[in-house]
């Protein structure tokens, strides 16, 4: 379902179509703290891959904002590898402020920066950066990027979240309830399933493989 649509299932089983107390505007942020409850309670691995380019002397780069963690950054489509500071201070012998330039190798993340080692001598080298994404917030003509078999799911927590706000507690507890109990458990079962996908359940001996396991991540 479309943002819209859950509105209006929600205001079908509130009975509230239509209901001049009830905007728009009210109920896409209730939809909106429906996915990150999802997100937070259940574990989704939302993945987008985002670019930029490079700018040369420049060693510093946005972490986007909705990044809950990075999985791998490229560099011209080569891997660059995570290190720490205290790696860095290694690299370049205490002094983070040293300008020396090159191919980046290496990266580390603070305050939601990205530090690449050596700086990049060179403009507009594509930078990938392939994240596990927090939801982002919700408008009428968004595309919810949480799974269509939790919708209902959200239909239910909007629903209690309508009640609480008109005091009808009774109903506000009875669709939290069936949010909490009912739906969470079902999607992580669900969730654990297609994590597994077609892996083995058991853990196999790497010499057991027909190759071997290069490279990481």
């Amino acid at each position: 379902m479309t943002p819209a649509e859950i509105e209006l299932a929600s205001r079908q089983l509130y009975n509230a179509v239509g209901d001049p107390n009830w905007s728009s505007a009210e109920i896409m942020p209730i939809i909106y703290k429906a996915t990150l409850e999802l997100f937070t309670e259940c574990g989704f691995t939302i993945e987008n891959i985002y670019q930029t380019t490079s700018t040369a002397s420049t060693g510093e780069y946005a972490l986007p904002s909705n990044a809950g963690s990075v999985k791998r950054i490229t560099y011209a489509g080569k891997k660059l590898f995570p290190i720490t500071m205290r790696d860095d201070d290694t690299l370049t012998l205490q002094n983070q402020a040293t300008t020396d330039t090159g191919e980046p190798e290496y990266y580390f993340i603070f305050n939601d920066t990205i530090f690449l080692r050596p700086i990049p001598n060179t403009s507009s080298v594509e930078i990938k950066i392939f994240t596990y994404a927090e939801p982002q917030a919700v408008t009428a003509s968004s595309t919810l990027e949480v799974p269509t078999w939790t919708h209902n799911a959200i239909v239910d927590f909007v629903v209690s979240e309508m009640a609480a706000k008109d005091q009808n507690f009774q109903m506000a507890q009875y669709y939290q309830n069936k949010f909490q109990n009912v739906h969470i458990p079902r999607i992580k079962k669900r969730l654990k399933l297609l994590k597994r996908g077609d892996s083995f359940n058991v853990v196999q001996s790497e010499e057991l493989h027909p190759y071997g396991t290069v490279g990481g991540q």
